[in-house]
């Protein structure tokens, strides 16, 4: 009983700080299979900081399905992704998803509470996702974030869909990865991930060569922004005046940026424009309320939850949501380009985070002090907020 205790509240928080450590010691094979900075901070804080919010999928009379954000959204979009941007087969992925989703349904039963696995049952999904991911990729960087895939993918099937029959046999109210990280959809994916990490084939650059190739990366952003083409060196020297090695590295990124600051939104204007799409979402949530007659908690999720809907449907789609759009500013990536969805995700699903750090108050400290102008979610997802017309 005490070790499951054990496993149950110190487990997951140590598969976070492993999957940390890994990428601060190997990042750049993390960015090999598409499991970068964005990526990481979004499972790990976005995760964590969306594990208590349920976004609704089905509600009719005495039934009731939603799904967790932290502990089945993210790790299910995420799954996705990897799917896409590692190009696995789907062959491979469909085999990986059954036989983990069936091993899952056998360890797993429905009770009063939900669907339920026991120790050390709930380990043998992973199990079965790491042999497999060997047998198709071998040491192959690709076999973490497929074990992943199939993991996740294979115990919200097995575990959650596949019992939905049973649960719908009597009222039910519930929530698929509703134990947020402590869940088995959660976890499956992290201890597949965490244990065929040591076993692959791994990239480890130097200290210097990691320092040289983030100087040319702020350098080739900067330079996306200002319109200055060349190596690192020249785009360097047009906007500081400067040689790279007559400036600090601390101070590198903010002087880089310094010369730039015209180009960023200022934190007037976004404070502005977020002022106007809160007057756009609140009556929204308010007139929700009226109707349901929701608790302060369930009133204030759901808030969160639209918002983040409003923020990232309208930012994917245009680039700016109405309250950017008046103020002529509009979300682009770093290097100055369209986000993709996975950068517009991250930095809104941190939204929830943000909103309870003092009110957004942190993030509007950091909008004023950090040299592009970012807050938590921008820092996060590698975002930016520009001056457009």
């Amino acid at each position: 009983m005490l070790i499951e205790l054990l496993l149950l509240v110190i487990f997951p928080i140590l598969l976070l700080i492993v999957i940390s450590l890994f990428f601060l010691i190997y990042a750049e094979t993390f960015e090999e299979i598409h499991f970068g900075k964005r990526e990481v901070g979004l499972l790990v804080i976005g995760s964590v900081s969306t594990m208590f919010f349920d976004l609704p999928i089905f509600l009719y009379s005495n039934y009731f399905l939603a799904i967790n954000v932290g502990g089945a959204l993210i790790p299910i979009i995420l799954s996705f992704y990897f799917i896409k941007e590692n190009a696995l087969s789907f062959w491979k992925v469909l085999a990986g998803i059954v036989m983990v989703g069936i091993v899952t349904y056998m360890v797993t039963f429905v009770t009063d509470v939900g669907v339920v696995s026991y120790f050390p049952f709930y380990f043998l999904p992973s199990l079965m996702a790491i042999l497999l991911s060997f047998l198709f990729f071998f040491r192959n960087p690709k076999t973490c974030v497929f074990a992943y895939t199939i993991s996740t993918l294979g115990v919200i099937i097995g575990g959650d869909f596949s019992h939905l029959p049973e649960l719908f046999e009597f009222p039910f109210m519930g929530s698929m990865g509703g134990a947020g990280i402590y869940d088995m959809v959660y976890l499956a994916g992290l201890i597949s991930f965490c244990a065929s990490f040591p076993f692959i084939r791994k990239k480890r650059l130097s200290r210097a060569e990691r320092n040289i190739r983030k100087i040319e990366r702020e350098a080739y952003y900067a330079g996306k922004i200002a319109g200055i083409g060349g190596d690192y060196r020249h785009i360097i020297r047009k906007l500081t005046g400067r040689d790279v090695e007559e400036i600090k590295k601390r101070r590198l990124i903010s002087e880089i940026n310094r010369p730039l600051m015209r180009f960023y939104a200022s934190p007037l204007k976004r404070i502005v424009a977020f002022l106007i799409d809160s007057t756009i979402v609140f009556p929204v949530s308010v007139m929700l309320l009226l109707i349901f007659h929701m608790e302060l908690y369930i009133f204030l999720s759901i808030f969160l939850l639209i918002q983040i809907f409003y923020f990232t449907c309208l930012e994917f789609y245009f680039g700016s949501t109405i309250g950017k759009a008046i103020l002529d500013i509009e979300v682009r990536n770093v290097a100055n380009e369209k986000a993709d969805f996975m950068t517009i995700f991250t930095r809104n699903i941190i939204r929830i985070l943000e909103f309870f750090a003092m009110f957004y108050l942190v993030s509007v400290l950091l909008i004023v002090a950090t040299p592009k102008r970012q807050r938590i979610g921008d820092i996060i997802a590698d975002s930016i907020v520009v001056e457009v017309k």
